[in-house]
């Protein structure tokens, strides 16, 4: 359920909103379902844990085993 970015092209309300797969997001100020979806900004990495360079564990939600992702992303290479 990725949260994205849309402005509405009633009421060029500018709003972001969790989407579920099977849902057709609304304007929450007049309900209308034209809409445009933005481009998604990637955050900033998270604040590092340690002085000294990168490793694995190191972003808050990274334990490390690959899980999350970023050990394998070539990030701490």
């Amino acid at each position: 359920m990725p949260l994205y970015g849309y402005v509405c092209k009633s009421c060029h309300n500018e709003f972001e909103i969790l989407v579920f797969s099977s849902d057709i997001p609304s304007c929450p100020s007049c309900e209308s379902t034209d809409l445009t979806r933005q481009l998604s900004l990637i955050a900033p990495p998270a604040k590092r844990v340690s002085d000294g360079p990168m490793v694995p564990g190191d972003a808050t939600m990274c334990d490390g085993s690959g899980s999350c992702g970023m050990c394998s992303s070539g990030m701490y290479d």
